[in-house]
This record gives structure tokens, sequence and C-alpha cells, in this order.
């Protein structure tokens, strides 16, 4: 499932849905299919603004996976902290190329990393440890 943010529109998500945030398109489209292989239904989203617009829209996802690097604009930690003001409960799993970016961020209980280049399973098996948070 991807949004292209052409209509403001309330979603509601199926089971096992997440929200996919990252700024290279063939990064993003090569881990959704992994994810999507596994079951879990996928929104879309190529950086922290239009994430930010999905959740302002009625986008009620109870996991999100993104980079932490997501070029201009706001980093994936600062997506992070600003959608858990509006949806506090919300897993977060960050996925970086460059693991010494997050040596400043205290991890909560519901979120994780996963350095880059990672296995399909490893990220879904990751996701579904922290649901259970």
């Amino acid at each position: 499932m991807t949004h292209n943010g052409a209509a403001s529109v309330i979603m509601t998500p199926q089971p096992n849905c997440l929200l996919l945030v990252e700024d290279d398109p063939l990064v993003r489209m090569t881990v959704a299919m992994m994810l999507e292989e596994d079951g879990f239904g996928v929104v879309e989203a190529p950086d922290a603004i239009a994430a930010l617009r999905l959740m302002r829209e009625g986008l009620d996802i109870p996991v999100m996976v993104t980079d932490v690097d997501l070029g201009a604009g706001p980093s994936g930690m600062e997506l992070a902290d600003e959608l858990r003001r509006l949806q506090p409960n919300v897993v977060v799993v960050f996925i970086t190329g460059r693991v010494a970016s997050l040596k400043e961020r205290v991890l909560g209980p519901r979120e994780g990393v996963l350095p880059k280049p990672f296995e399909g399973p490893a990220l879904s098996s990751l996701v579904r440890q922290l649901s259970l948070c």
C-alpha cells in the first residue's frame, strides 16, 4: 500500500501495518517489498515532512521504520520525537548505514536500531519483538 499524498483521507491501518520513511527511492522500494513479503502492510513516505503530513491527516500506525538521515529537513530522530508526541505508544525502528549517528540517543523500550545492510527477516523480527513491549 503506497500513499502518494494526493488526497487528504482518513486511513485506518490493516493488521501488521507500518509506516516506512526512507529518502532513497530504491532502498524504500526494497525495504517495502521485504516487509510486504513477510506479511506487513506498508505505507511509504519519502521524508519526515511527508510522514508527519500523513499522521496529521489521520494515519494511525503502531510502527514506524525510518532511516536516520532523511536528506533535507528533519532527521529520522526528530521525526520519531515528533511522532511520539502525536502517538506516544508508537514503535520506532531506525535503519541506518551510520549507527554512530545514533550515539547520543538513548533508545526507549519501544525503539530499536538495525544497521544497513540487513535482510528482511531481521527487520521483521525486530519490529515484532518491539511491538510486544
